[in-house]
């Protein structure tokens, strides 16, 4: 659990899902909005998840340059 709050992209994934929860049931996001901002929310975590991991050991990870 500690490792969660190590990287900057999981603390945004995290608060951001948090807030458009309790937006939610707050009554101050509709369903059409709630379902775009956490299905965009998830997209971008789990797109970029292992993008810089490398794929053979002692293989320097590709960075896109």
């Amino acid at each position: 659990m500690s490792k969660i709050f190590a990287s900057a992209s999981k603390i945004v994934f995290i608060l951001m899902a948090v807030a458009a929860i309790v937006g939610f049931f707050l009554g101050r996001m509709d369903e059409s909005n709630f379902m775009l901002l956490c299905g965009s929310a998830f997209t971008f975590y789990f797109s970029n998840k292992g993008s810089a991991t490398p794929t053979n050991e002692g293989e320097e990870p590709y960075l896109g340059k």
